[in-house]
């Protein structure tokens, strides 16, 4: 999401200052001032600009210093576009949108294509440079304390727990602090807060720390803060007065808690950013900016997604409020209120979240913007969660042409859509289409981040699934080896994106009934996972399936017993009794009782299987034709051929409609009822 500028980071300045009847509005359009080796490059004006402000004839800018101005009467007027003939907005969101007329001046900064992403990347340089130096050395502390003995085995794995889960956030920690220094105008800053956030691009975070530190104490001013803003409620005669002291402390203390936000961001240490951008939020509850902030930083690093929901909900009353709900900052509110509900699995309340935002998009900001194509994307991943690949593939492709349109092929926006659409197809069976569009996404990441990136390392995952499908597991194989050699290179041996690639070359030598190799790299992948998120976590649950899948085609159907029964229980602990996992645990258990001979009890798991696929996604589904197919076979087995043809016959009902009739799936189940059908006639 992260649309919204914080305080620190604006592109453009606030409007603030009395409204007059009539009165000329100035403005600036101009390139970013930077800092370079701790002193201010201001930025230059860029004549020939063309402004266009809705109602009125475009503004030229005829002045080197980049100046413009335009008459205004109205309480508001809305800035539609600015032009420059090989420059880009550096903020996208400031076009369209609603301002007052102001005595203060509009900045609105532009670059070359070619620099932004130059800027970009020197950012994420940095900041990646110093976060991967930082785990490094985190690393070594904790081995030295369980060499030193100090801390014991318990301690040592909660410890580096602790350590992945916060390292696993960092490419879109990295990500979202590239960004906004990319989009930074140093000359928007004071010299107090300019030093600030060049420490804090630069990695000087102790520097940063000890000038914010020379305000004094943060928390007491806070809560000064809040007292004062009591009082301006009870003291009605000094209202005017303490109106401005106030706004002033407010400004101060806002900027200060973000820049000690941003401080132990860069550190990892989440807990402590999110209580600053929180106190931040608490300073002013209308502030729709501040709510937004604070609901992104906690859904994505936190994942405390009812706290992220409050923060959405607040700042969502005061958007409406304040703007209207044709307005992008309460669109951008709907989806991730919307996005957030997708997270819980509550799909009802999701749904009319971004249709809403969908809706309000395209009327307030026309079909061709990136917030439009982002309500897209995002209703084509709820639509994935339900396994409906068809809508699911509609929305994507409708983002997807968006983003070609206003951002181009070759931003890692567009690839996130590319390989949003390659699974997609991967799901539908299409493979050779889902190698297509997840080789242009992996093309796209390399020409941003080069060969080592965690980004490339997922696409060539990717890949390297759809080879498998293609019936290609030897090239399979090699990417995801060159996945597991880039995740090695990047993380070490320990990291759960290892582990990621380890489960995935297990999966492989599976298939090929290369027993002895897949059970070695499933069980490192199991040691990483448990090492890290102990034994309660979906991805232990995941790889005691494939274990169990091993134990079971390897003959040793009582461990595979044990590890798929393990896995259902951690399942169970975490979603309860109707997720689809669950439902899949079920579904192998009914698979080994049924090759010992326990029928019934293989039945009972398959059909608990079925009632749960049914009960999230409907009886058409792929995964409930699954079910459908697997109770057929065990009555089969049973040769109780009447009920095995009954289910068959349902398998084929729903392969046929999703599939057609030519596909694999649809002709096995065909000739299984065959088989049933010429054993009845016996």
């Amino acid at each position: 999401m992260n649309n919204l500028k914080k305080l620190l980071l604006s592109s453009v300045i606030i409007v603030l200052g009395p409204l007059a009847t009539a009165q000329t509005q100035q403005g600036y359009v101009k390139t970013k001032g930077r800092m370079v080796n701790g002193q201010l490059v201001p930025g230059q004006g860029l004549k020939g600009a063309t402004v266009s402000i809705k109602g009125r004839t475009a503004v030229l800018v005829n002045s080197d210093d980049g100046a413009f101005s335009f008459p205004t009467a109205e309480a508001q007027f809305r800035l539609d576009s600015v032009k420059k003939k090989g420059y880009q907005l550096v903020d996208l969101d400031i076009c369209p949108r609603t301002y007052k007329p102001s005595s203060n001046p509009i900045y609105i900064v532009m670059e070359t294509p070619e620099q932004q992403l130059q800027d970009k990347l020197t950012a994420e340089r940095k900041i990646r440079r110093n976060l991967q130096k930082q785990l490094q050395e985190r690393e070594d502390e904790i081995e030295a304390l369980k060499e030193q003995q100090q801390i014991s085995d318990e301690e040592y794995r909660q410890a580096l727990q602790k350590l992945y889960a916060d390292q696993e956030s960092n490419e879109q920690l990295i990500s979202d602090m590239a960004k906004r220094y990319s989009e930074l105008d140093y000359d928007q800053l004071d010299e107090f807060y300019r030093q600030v956030s060049y420490y804090i691009e630069n990695g000087e975070l102790v520097k940063a720390d000890s000038l914010l530190n020379t305000r004094g104490d943060l928390n007491k001013q806070v809560e000064e803060q809040l007292k004062k803003g009591q009082a301006i409620q009870e003291q009605e005669a000094q209202l005017s007065q303490a109106k401005a002291v106030h706004a002033a402390d407010q400004e101060e203390l806002a900027r200060r808690c973000y820049g000690f936000h941003e401080t132990f961001a860069a550190q990892h240490l989440n807990d402590t950013a999110a209580y600053f951008i929180a106190l931040r939020a608490s300073l002013d509850t209308t502030n729709v900016d501040w709510q937004m902030d604070a609901g992104d930083f906690i859904h994505t690093y936190i994942a405390d997604h009812e706290k992220a929901l409050s923060y959405y909900q607040l700042g969502l009353r005061q958007s409406i409020q304040q703007y209207g709900e044709e307005n992008a900052t309460t669109i951008s509110f709907y989806d991730a209120m919307g996005m957030t509900y997708v997270e819980f699995g509550e799909f009802d309340k999701a749904m009319p979240c971004l249709e809403k935002a969908l809706a309000l998009g395209k009327k307030a900001l026309g079909e061709n913007h990136p917030e439009v194509a982002l309500c897209y994307s995002n209703i084509g991943s709820l639509y994935s969660y339900q396994d409906n690949l068809g809508k699911a593939l509609e929305y994507y492709n409708q983002a997807l042409a968006i983003q070609e349109a206003v951002l181009g092929k070759n931003q890692i926006e567009t690839a996130i859509n590319y390989s949003n659409i390659g699974y997609i197809y991967n799901r539908q069976g299409n493979f050779n289409k889902a190698l297509e569009y997840y080789n242009k996404a992996l093309s796209i990441q390399k020409a941003l981040y080069g060969d080592f990136n965690r980004n490339v390392a997922i696409s060539c995952n990717n890949i390297g699934f759809a080879y498998f499908y293609l019936g290609e597991p030897n090239t399979a194989l090699e990417y995801f080896t060159q996945a597991l050699e880039i995740r090695e290179t990047i993380f070490g041996e320990r990291h759960p994106d290892v582990a990621i690639s380890n489960y995935s070359i297990c999966f492989i030598y599976d298939r090929l009934h290369d027993y002895d190799n897949a059970l070695g790299y499933g069980e490192k992948a199991l040691n990483i996972w448990k090492s890290v998120y102990g034994e309660s976590h979906p991805n232990v649950a995941k790889c005691y399936n494939e274990l169990g899948n091993l134990y079971r085609e390897t003959g040793n159907a009582d461990t595979a017993l044990e590890y798929y029964s393990k896995a259902l229980a951690i399942q169970q602990s975490i979603y309860g009794e109707n997720h689809n996992d669950v439902a899949t645990s079920y579904n192998n258990l009914g698979l080994v009782y049924r090759n010992q001979g326990e029928y019934e009890k293989a039945v009972e798991c398959h059909s608990k299987a079925l009632a749960i696929r049914k009960s999230i996604f409907g009886d058409e589904n792929p995964n409930a034709a699954l079910s459908y197919n697997n109770i057929g076979n065990d009555y089969f087995a049973q040769e109780n051929y009447e009920k095995a043809l009954e289910y068959y016959l349902k398998a084929l009902s729903i392969r046929e409609k999703l599939f057609g009739a030519d596909d694999r799936r649809t002709i096995d189940v065909k000739n299984k009822i065959d088989e049933t059908r010429a054993k009845l006639k016996e």
